[in-house]
């Protein structure tokens, strides 16, 4: 046993105090149980505030992080009680169900999720309790379509699934292997830290979420397939074709940002 000194995952102040910013920390904790989701298939399952702490790595990574006072955030996971293994399938199919998710692949988001359980009839509700996203934004190709600021409609069209929806929802849930559930519990934590870090989703959390779980994809075929030169060329082919389509996702969000905060500006 240990005693680490480090500020509570959402302690927005102490974080600032610290020389870290929000921001960066929302990143890192998507990034780690992204691997862990999507990578390892080793899972913390408990990630609520109380577990989760956060300091400064002991040096500055870089010159300058150091002259600007920036420093990088350090993860600090508590109470180990609650972990939870996904075999290869299950591990494979979930990273692909949310690769569908971030990328608005309508086929591969019914594929997956019927792979996982939720069957031919529910899977565009299993989509929605995923995402907490009504399916036509589910299925939008616009780069923000998961973003978690909904509008009253979105709202309204939620609390219109929960309730209309109930016994879905209930035979939904029913069918979902035990670890998918433990898996939505995890979203779940995973989204209120968020909140209290940032106020919503930041979309650099979905580029985060579409890299890792990608490169599992790729992983697990390079794992079954890779002694064949043929499969070989076209993994690395779907790699580069991976990367482009990050960079594009990831001007695109730049864009998005630069566009939403010309208007303040303006009104400044």
């Amino acid at each position: 046993m240990e005693f680490m000194e480090a500020a509570e995952v959402t302690d927005v102040k102490a974080i600032k105090k610290h020389g870290l910013r929000p921001h960066d920390v929302s990143k890192l904790v998507r990034k780690v149980f992204a691997e862990m989701m999507f990578k390892h298939g080793f899972v913390h399952c408990d990630p609520h505030a109380a577990n989760l702490m956060v300091r400064p790595l002991p040096k500055p990574v870089s010159r300058w992080s150091s002259f600007f006072k920036r420093r990088k955030p350090q993860l600090i996971l508590l109470d180990h009680g609650l972990y939870k293994e996904l075999d290869f399938d299950t591990r494979t199919s979930y990273a692909a169900l949310w690769k569908g998710l971030v990328f608005a692949d309508e086929k591969a988001i019914r594929e997956n999720s019927i792979n996982l359980g939720a069957g031919e009839d529910l899977y565009v509700l299993f989509a929605g309790v995923l995402t907490m996203r009504p399916w036509k934004r589910v299925i939008d190709p616009s780069v923000d379509h998961l973003s978690l600021r909904p509008s009253h409609d979105d709202r309204s069209e939620l609390q219109m699934y929960a309730a209309q929806y109930f016994p879905q929802i209930s035979e939904l849930l029913r069918r979902l292997p035990r670890v998918i559930l433990l898996m939505l519990k995890t979203n779940d934590c995973l989204r209120a830290l968020n909140h209290d870090l940032v106020e919503g989703s930041p979309l650099e959390s979905f580029l985060i979420i579409g890299r890792v779980s990608s490169e599992a994809v790729l992983d697990a075929k390079r794992m079954i397939n890779g002694s064949n030169i043929s499969s070989r060329f076209r993994i690395n082919i779907e790699h580069l074709f991976l990367e482009a389509r990050l960079l594009a996702m990831k001007l695109a969000i730049w864009l998005l940002l630069l566009r939403n905060s010309l208007p303040l500006r303006w009104e400044q």
